[in-house]
Parts: C-alpha cells; structure tokens; sequence
C-alpha cells in the first residue's frame, strides 16, 4: 500500500565509546539510522529509498555492525527490524550479540494464541482476507443456496458434490479455496443459516492482506457452533 513504511523496528546497540557513537551518527544511509538518544539503530522515516527495502536494509545493517568493535558487538543487546519484500511480505531481522538473522515468515501452528473471536475477525484490516477451509452445518438444500449466494459477492465458492450420506437432505458442505471475504461476516452469516446454531463445524485458514501485515494469519475453528481463533507464530523460535 503506498505510503506504507517498508521498514520497522530498532536494534539496540548499548553501551558504545563516544567516538563510536560520532560514526554511527554521521552514518548516511537510506534506510537506517542511529539514533543516539537511544542508543539504537532505527528506520529512517521519509521511506522508500532508491532501492528495495530487502536489498537496502540489511547492507546498511551489516555497514553500522561492522562499525562498531568487536567487544561491544558481543554484548549488543540487539532487537529486530522488520522489512517489507517485493511480494508485500514482511521478513523479520533479528540482532542479538551482532549476529545477524534473517527470517522469511513461516507460520508455526506449534506456538499459537487464541484470541477473542470478535476483536480479531472485525480488528481493522480483517475485512480484506482470503479465507480457505470448509465448513458443514444443518440445513436444507434452500440454506445452501442462500450461502453460496452470500459467497459469490466475494468469489470463489466450491460446493462439494457429495453430501455425507448419512443426512443427504438436510446437510450443508462447503469448501472454500481463496475466496477473498470478510471472515466475520461469513461466520456471521453460516451462524444465522445453521438449524441449529450448534450444528456448525468448520475449519478456515484466515490470511489477512492488509499491506505490511505482521502476524495477521489466523485459524478458524468451529465445533458445535462455538468459534475459536489462534493465531500462529509468524517465525519458528528454533
């Protein structure tokens, strides 16, 4: 999105000599900083530079780290810049004792947060999502139209042929590959087309596109109706 910053974040450096903290300062970058009121290495504002973020940033992070000794480089203590690459993913650069590490978000379904249900599905941003999963409730065959109706305003709804056999005429099934929707208002409107509300089941990968979005994914569980949200770690912690 324009005017959305590429780069985040700081990277404390410590204790340094004076005449380090001269050099860091009259560093001329055009993405980073140093920042001697708080002893920090921090995004430029007025971003973007002449070159891509994911080339720039981490160049000029190497160039102020070398700048700095050794003996005060080991006892950095550190933090992390999250940079925006050319897909609009954010990669996340973490400092810690001068070692440099750059990760690619991978969503860790092993490390999760359950969130409240509401604030997440209607938190700014959650509106512009691509929603993947299935879901399956009671209802008759009129339900399942009234539902792939409400789909078709976002696209991409499949119904699955094949209807379990054991309730052939009264059981909704749905898959959804991608659509893009607002994941509140689908769950919103599955919940008022369930007979009963209890009877929804479904399970959703929630991806929320909202530009420079950090840790917005989100899985949507649903058994007997009750909704839970978790939200993955967007970077293994190995």
């Amino acid at each position: 999105m324009e005017g959305e910053p590429q780069c985040k974040g700081k990277i404390r450096v410590g204790q340094i000599p004076w005449e380090v903290g001269e050099t860091l300062t009259q560093f001329s970058g055009n993405w980073l900083a140093f920042d001697p009121a708080e002893c920090a290495i921090v995004a430029r504002p007025g971003q973007p530079g002449p070159c891509p973020a994911l080339s720039g940033v981490p160049c000029e992070l190497i160039t102020l780290i070398d700048s700095i000794p050794e003996e005060q480089r080991d006892s950095m203590p550190g933090g992390a810049l999250y940079v925006k690459d050319k897909h609009g993913r954010t990669v996340r650069l973490t400092v810690e004792h001068g070692e440099v590490r750059i990760q690619w978000p991978h969503l860790d379904y092993s490390c999760v947060q359950e969130m409240p249900a509401e604030s997440a599905l209607q938190a700014p941003g959650a509106r512009s999502a691509t929603v993947r999963g299935w879901a399956r409730f009671a209802g008759s065959p009129a339900r399942a139209a009234e539902l792939r109706e409400f789909a078709e305003r976002f696209g991409g709804l499949y119904p699955e042929e094949d209807i379990p056999s054991e309730c052939p005429s009264d059981v909704v099934y749905v898959e959804f590959k991608n659509i893009e929707a607002a994941p509140g208002e689908l769950i919103a409107r599955m919940q008022e087309l369930a007979e009963p509300r209890a009877s929804l089941q479904a399970e959703m990968e929630v991806a929320i596109r909202a530009a420079g979005a950090v840790g917005r994914d989100l899985r949507v569980c649903i058994r007997d109706g009750v909704v839970q949200v978790l939200r993955p770690a967007p970077w293994s912690e190995d």
